[in-house]
């Protein structure tokens, strides 16, 4: 690891952040000032359209991004400050563009290798996730109370496609990201802050890409409960055509069958063909914490160990679960950490074919398991409370959280790499395309940055 605090103290660095007007003061600082900044290249291979990068979740950008040598040489390029506020969800990057949506649901098309503003729309209402580009356009989901909606606009220019109301329930709300496959988009309703008007039953809603309309919405509970929200990102395996997706407690008694569970789905029709459930009679609400708040918040990965596919979820129990995809029995399942309401795992994890990495969100831990259940590693530096998703790519694992650094660590060890500054604190997760990383600044405040960083190793001597 590079000493990064004596370079914070040495540099001053004059950089002019893209999309900021001369002498806006930063807030939060801006992260290119805190290092000297690398070259900028243009950005070639490598993509990550989706908040989990693919269909399957992996959270993975492949050989995408620095090598474990060039991971302690890695510094700003460019940054974008958000003028209407702060990022909150994953950078996304498709054919040279990213894309990101501000908390106040304006969404920006930005150079890849130069961060210049290619064209903003803005939406005008509260937006806490992240999109989805498809087909040329960008899916951007609204969270708007009693009325969650879904935005297309075009990749090319922002225009507007089309806008539909995903659901209309008293308290409905949204805070997982849309996935598409087969021309048809896919999200999970969830309550208004996590405590919904009842009644109120949590759902996945598919949309037909082309127009908006609604093909199918499945409610997570039958008629009369309560409860089972999706604030996760549906993954689907195209080989099968199904969709997984897991499920939070129920706000009111009797919970059913199908709180804090796995869910699989017919992805064409939205059948539920099988259902696990983790934790049963978890009735939890800020008038009615009877039970523990064990859902599943963070986002299913398809994995696979050896011939066998399964799907796994981390849950706020602070359980990783490994199902069979056929049958959603378990095949094992690993404690990294201890539940709690705060979230035991709760950032989406991320998966390479070799390990699953995560967070222990209420110590700020990291670990790595084997796809048979094995712990390979665990990290001892802990932090503060551990929102944010993981990444990887490349045999570097990636996490940024509420410390206000970027931690870059070795994929087969845990050993940190490299801590860099990124001015603030963020959740919003990191994407990883060619050779930059992408890095989201903001936990819901009025400003916040997207970073792009590459490594930039001295030339030798």
């Amino acid at each position: 690891m590079r000493g990064r605090l004596a370079v914070l103290l040495a540099v001053s660095v004059v950089f002019v952040s893209m999309g900021v007007d001369a002498g806006r003061a930063a807030n939060p600082p801006n992260p290119v000032d805190l290092l000297p900044h690398a070259t900028p290249v243009k950005l070639t291979g490598g993509e990550w359209p989706f908040y989990g990068h693919d269909l399957s979740n992996s959270r993975s950008g492949g050989t995408s991004g620095p090598s474990i040598a060039q991971a302690p040489f890695l510094e700003p390029v460019w940054s974008f400050q958000s003028t209407n506020g702060d990022f909150v969800g994953t950078p996304l990057e498709l054919g040279g563009k990213v894309v990101a949506l501000s908390g106040g649901g304006s969404v920006f098309a930005l150079d890849a290798s130069t961060g210049r503003l290619l064209w903003k729309r803005n939406l005008a209402k509260p937006a806490d996730s992240t999109p989805a580009i498809a087909d040329g356009m960008v899916f951007v989901p609204l969270a708007i109370p009693n009325g969650p909606k879904l935005v297309a606009l075009s990749l090319t220019d922002g225009s507007v496609k089309w806008t539909s109301v995903l659901d209309r329930q008293k308290g409905a709300d949204l805070f997982g990201s849309p996935t598409v496959w087969n021309h048809t988009v896919y999200i999970g309703i969830s309550g208004q802050n996590g405590d919904p008007t009842l009644p109120l039953r949590g759902s996945v809603v598919a949309v037909n890409e082309g127009n908006g309309d609604k093909v199918w919405e499945t409610f997570a509970v039958p008629p009369k409960f309560n409860g089972g929200a999706v604030w996760s990102t549906p993954s689907i395996d195209a080989a099968t055509g199904h969709l997984f997706v897991g499920t939070g407690n129920a706000y009111s008694a009797p919970a059913a069958s199908t709180t804090d569970a796995m869910l699989e789905l017919n992805a064409r029709t939205g059948a539920l063909l099988h259902s696990f459930q983790a934790t049963s009679n978890d009735v939890f609400s800020s008038n009615n914490p009877v039970g523990v708040d064990f859902d599943f918040g963070a986002s299913p990965n398809l994995i696979a160990a050896g011939s066998r596919k399964l799907v796994g979820e981390g849950q706020k129990s602070g359980t990783y679960w490994a199902l069979d995809r056929s049958t959603m029995k378990p095949v094992w399942s690993q404690a990294v950490g201890p539940g709690s309401a705060l979230g035991g795992i709760i950032g989406s994890t991320a998966y390479d074919g070799h390990r699953i990495y995560g967070p222990v969100t209420p110590g700020g831990e990291q670990w790595a398991l084997s796809p048979d259940g094995g712990v390979d590693w665990a990290s001892a530096d802990g932090g503060p409370l551990h929102f944010s998703p993981t990444s990887v790519a490349n045999g570097v694992v990636y996490t940024a959280d509420d410390s206000g650094f970027l931690t870059l660590r070795e994929a087969s060890t845990g050993a940190i790499l490299d801590k860099v500054p990124v001015g603030g604190m963020t959740y919003g997760g990191v994407a990883i395309a060619g050779e930059y990383v992408f890095v989201a600044v903001g936990t819901q405040s009025s400003s916040g940055y997207v970073v792009a960083y590459r490594a930039d190793p001295p030339a030798a001597p």
